[in-house]
């Protein structure tokens, strides 16, 4: 049964558990916060007995499941996590242990009524098709951590902030959103400078947020490509000279390139909704929207001279050995050509 972060953490405390929970999603700081929940409600003193942790990359299921048939020691009840739950995807297992996914499905008719087991599966999706899959999604507390929006992003933010005496300002809240490219867990990793830095005035500005924020490759990528489009090709080439003196590998920094042109020009020659875009495109709605600014205002003509360039660029990367610099500005004097002709 699908349930969120809230309605597990007030069932917790009204001493309500249920006893098997599905997790599963991408993001680092949602993973963290539904852990923390679970091994809290052991008492630290008796976590050596009563908290069993197995990575499922290492451990078989079969010993992991064990254990959670294991009675409690001086105590009401015991929590079993177990990660990685790989074999739930259609992941290859070459070089992993291997799983007999019937134990799992074993332990669903039977489980311990003393031990909370909480299952949790960082990945994006896991494979439907399977038996187990299914059992686990119907007959467990099954929590998704599906694409954040922008609005629930700022939730947490404005949640977090609020708990802590902070304010912080709508234009600095923006910025910080579009540096890390909505990256909850880096977010939520910037505004523990962010706070301290503001400790004295308790409200976070735009100010802040520009002089503290590590830039991410995407953000880097958007201003170097703001650059190039809007003609202030110096600023364009010296972004890239720091980038990759910053230890970026070329073939990464031009395939982020050559990937944000082409989102560029798909979403320049579709009329739709930025959902809508999104959905056809497979890449989360606030690229979209990003994406939609920058190419309101360039042309057809001056995305695609770019792209192709880029492209050819890429054929002279991984056919000769000449300096990615260089080419890289040399790609910058042919566009600037191209443009001008």
């Amino acid at each position: 049964m699908a349930v969120t972060l809230d309605t597990i953490k007030a069932a917790l405390g009204r001493n309500e558990h249920a006893p098997i929970y599905l997790i599963q999603g991408t993001d680092q700081y949602l993973l963290d916060q539904a852990r923390m929940m679970f091994t809290n409600l052991i008492d630290p003193a008796d976590q050596t007995l009563n908290l069993g942790q197995f990575d499922l990359s290492e451990t078989p299921l079969s010993a992991a499941l064990d254990d959670a048939r294991a009675v409690p020691f001086f105590g009401e009840f015991r929590v079993v996590i177990l990660d990685n739950a790989y074999f739930l995807t259609g992941e290859n297992s070459k070089n992993k242990i291997e799983h007999n996914p019937d134990e799992m499905l074993e332990y669903l008719q039977h489980p311990e009524p003393q031990t909370i087991l909480v299952i949790f599966a960082p990945y994006s999706k896991l494979d439907s098709r399977k038996k187990v899959v299914k059992q686990l999604k119907e007959r467990t507390e099954y929590l998704a951590f599906g694409d954040l929006t922008e609005r629930d992003i700022q939730k947490m933010i404005y949640s977090r902030l609020e708990k802590e005496n902070f304010k912080i300002e709508k234009d600095a809240l923006e910025e910080l959103i579009r540096l890390t490219n909505m990256s909850l867990t880096q977010i939520m990793s910037e505004l523990d400078k962010l706070s301290l830095y503001a400790a004295d005035s308790k409200v976070i500005d735009l100010t802040a947020v520009e002089a503290l924020v590590t830039r991410t490759l995407s953000e880097n990528i958007f201003n170097l490509i703001e650059n190039l489009l809007a003609g202030s090709l110096t600023k364009a080439v010296q972004l890239y000279h720091e980038l990759v003196l910053s230890g970026e590998e070329p073939l990464r920094l031009h395939a982020a390139l050559v990937g944000q042109f082409r989102l560029l020009i798909q979403v320049k020659s579709l009329q739709q909704s930025e959902q809508a875009i999104a959905g056809a495109l497979k890449v989360h709605p606030y690229r979209v929207k990003l994406a939609k600014k920058t190419v309101r205002n360039f042309s057809f003509n001056a995305l695609s001279k770019a792209y192709l360039g880029l492209v050819a660029m890429e054929e002279q990367l991984k056919s000769t050995q000449r300096d990615p610099e260089l080419l890289f500005e040399l790609f910058v004097l042919r566009y600037q050509h191209d443009i001008a002709g």
